[in-house]
């Protein structure tokens, strides 16, 4: 008779020990998460913006180049600087980007040739190379909202500086809902649209914050133009849903993408109890789909709109008085079914109870 070999008991040991540092680990992942969902849905009272600023000089003239005015956010930012800059005694000309970079182009063009003394772009710098160029040569300081893949200054790309929260803070904060709703066990489409550097950066942040999760798996990184997304979203998620089974959870770099999902889940009788659409920006229709309870959509990290349009009207204002950038970088903000009625909620928005709006007044030294 074979008696057992003495390193069989050993193996099993190590084994088991390994599993359990593993399951503790996956714990701790989870965790770590919720803290992070209860932090970042936490009342936002503080003012972080800058604590001093130039006094404005009334008379100025300057443009918004507008990525895509059919955009929630996009629009809000420009309305939001146009009323910040109207207290400034400025003139403000708005112009239609249309989601195209050829728009961009020639919108961006169009600016230059009105000779303001600003612009300020929400479309992707990268593809505004030459006139954001130009417009430097000419004296004409360029602020990016969402232009670019990180927050400040972005003197490669010609930018005085970019606003924005943090996409990568954005990203992982998506991330880690995902991980606290689902205890650490989800399957995951993560969506961006390659176009905008701010979108990648999300993603990826997205996508490296749930490879930290032992239990989460990333099934399928897609990358499409957001412009066509009336056209491809259907089709996409209709396409996973089939694929990948449920429960599914679906990030997305713009909550304007959800919108063209949505009708086709519903087309396709998909329980709105095993799909769970993650979104960004806070447009209006996202608030009202988590608000509704069986829209899909259960959460959206969401940006402060109006703040980001006075802070474009801050940012300029420095430049024209040839001092640095604020640094400010507004924090990310998760809106889930709990808070969805506070914070500007109730209006389909976000808005920081931080009296954002008198304390740049009062900085510029606007009665």
């Amino acid at each position: 008779m074979k008696r057992s070999s003495p390193a069989l008991p050993a193996l099993m040991l190590a084994s088991v020990i390994a599993c359990g540092a593993a399951s503790a680990h996956a714990d701790d992942i989870v965790a770590d998460a919720k803290a992070n969902v209860e932090r970042l849905g936490a009342t936002k009272t503080a003012w972080t913006g800058p604590a001093s600023a130039p006094k404005v000089e009334s008379g100025k003239h300057i443009a918004y180049l507008s990525a895509n005015e059919q955009n929630d956010g996009e629009r809000q930012w420009g309305q939001a600087l146009a009323e910040a800059a109207g207290k400034a005694g400025w003139k403000v000309t708005i112009i239609d980007g249309r989601g195209s970079p050829v728009s961009w182009l020639s919108g961006m063009n169009q600016a230059i040739s009105l000779k303001v003394d600003g612009i300020v772009t929400s479309a992707d710098a990268r593809s505004l190379a030459a006139p954001i160029r130009q417009a430097n040569e000419l004296g004409i300081p360029v602020v990016g909202i969402h232009a670019a893949g990180t927050a400040g200054p972005q003197p490669e790309l010609g930018l005085f500086t970019n606003i924005q929260q943090d996409p990568a803070s954005i990203g992982r904060a998506q991330a880690d809902w995902v991980i606290a709703h689902s205890g650490g066990k989800a399957n995951v489409v993560v969506t961006t649209s390659g176009e905008y550097a701010i979108a990648m950066v999300k993603a990826t942040a997205v996508k490296d914050r749930l490879e930290q999760c032992p239990d989460c798996k990333v099934v399928e990184f897609s990358n499409t133009p957001l412009v066509e997304a009336a056209q491809r979203q259907p089709q996409l998620v209709a396409s996973w849903v089939q694929k990948y089974g449920l429960p599914l959870y679906i990030t997305a770099i713009a909550d304007y993408t959800l919108d063209f999902q949505v009708p086709a889940l519903k087309a396709g009788g998909v329980d709105p109890s095993k799909v769970f659409l993650v979104g960004s920006d806070g447009t209006k229709s996202a608030y009202s789909r988590i608000r509704g309870g069986k829209e899909y959509q259960t959460v959206t990290v969401a940006e402060p709109n109006a703040y980001l349009g006075y802070q474009a009207v801050d940012e300029l204002n420095r430049a024209f008085h040839k001092q640095e950038p604020s640094g400010t970088v507004p924090p990310p903000y998760l809106v889930t079914a709990t808070n969805v009625d506070v914070q500007g909620g109730k209006d389909n928005t976000y808005v920081p109870d931080n009296n954002f709006a008198e304390r740049y007044l009062e900085l510029w030294g606007v009665k």
